[in-house]
């Protein structure tokens, strides 16, 4: 297959079965130049069933053993204990590939979806760093460094955060992240990366990340918190305390640190993790405040603790815990 060659759109589903499978094959044979790039994202975005007919196609390709194993993107397990129905979709050159779902290694230059429900955070080694996926995250993982070579303005954009938290641990080799439209890359750093709303919101717990927005290049340095806006104007550097970066940092190990937090605070954390539903029934309970250190996968523990310590009514009924 030639730069100005690629499987013809087709809306028949043999025919789309056929594209899919030689697109699998054109991947095999390694990265696809930028043309050809384009041209795979534009049938993948054509027609939603496209993704699934190559993740098929992949699948099949790669259980006959038509390609040669290469080094896997290897898991790195955190101490949280992960619940059950987390989900992971490979894909090729920022869309789908089924080397991960037949548990297989992750070629060259693939693109790697790692997506996050209502369950634990996910702890992913990767190149030299350690990135640490938050509940109700998403974010495409390049499988090899080519895509995150460089800095700066013409660097690659590395790991795409698409929604949710990214915890990111860098060694030395430099890692790259996006986000909103943000560049990051940092070396011998530990930060968070979260893209909530269409902004991101950087804490920095050690070291220095370098922001690329546009032509503007901006160091920002920890501990510290940034909020970054739109319209060219350098992030502030928001303090923050050994004590914060506890607290803040605490949600990689499914950990919740409270520190006289409002109840109805400390109660919305939870909500992203499990499907019980913890419900305050009174307003002078939701304003009382709370402390201590609780595990965010067990809600019903935590809204015991809260009955015992502040001596209200707990009725359980199916997935609602209600503090009255």
């Amino acid at each position: 297959m030639t730069d100005d060659s690629g499987p013809a759109a087709s809306s028949r589903p043999d025919a789309r079965t056929e594209q899919a499978g030689r697109w699998a094959a054109r991947h095999d044979r390694g990265p696809l130049p930028p043309p050809e790039r384009a041209r795979f994202d534009r049938w993948l975005n054509d027609d939603s069933r496209n993704l699934g007919a190559y993740v098929r196609a992949q699948a099949i390709y790669r259980a006959l053993n038509y390609t040669t194993a290469e080094t896997p993107l290897p898991l790195q397990p955190g101490r949280a204990q992960a619940a059950t129905g987390r989900r992971r979709v490979l894909v090729g050159a920022a869309a789908a590939c089924a080397a991960g779902l037949l548990a297989r290694p992750v070629p060259p230059d693939r693109i790697t979806l790692l997506r996050r429900e209502q369950e634990a955070p996910r702890r992913y080694a990767w190149q030299d760093a350690t990135i640490t996926l938050d509940a109700l995250s998403a974010a495409y993982v390049p499988a090899s460094a080519e895509a995150n070579r460089g800095a700066g303005q013409d660097a690659g954009q590395g790991i795409r955060v698409l929604s949710g938290r990214v915890g990111v641990q860098a060694a030395r080799r430099t890692v790259g992240l996006s986000a909103g439209g943000f560049l990051f890359h940092a070396a011998d750093a530990d930060f968070d990366l979260a893209l909530e709303s269409a902004l991101p919101t950087l804490v920095a717990y050690r070291g220095a990340i370098l922001l690329s927005d546009g032509g503007r290049h901006t160091v920002l340095r920890g501990p510290a918190i940034y909020h970054l806006a739109d319209g060219g104007a350098a992030p502030a550097a928001h303090p923050l305390t050994p004590t914060g970066a506890l607290a803040r940092r605490a949600w990689r190990d499914a950990q919740s640190v409270l520190s006289n937090t409002p109840l109805a605070e400390a109660v919305a954390q939870f909500s992203r993790y499990s499907h019980t539903r913890i419900e305050i029934a009174s307003d002078r309970i939701a304003r009382d405040r709370v402390t201590g250190s609780f595990n965010l996968l067990r809600p019903a523990e935590f809204a015991r603790s809260v009955q015992r310590l502040l001596g209200c009514h707990l009725t359980e009924s199916g997935n609602r815990l209600i503090l009255s």
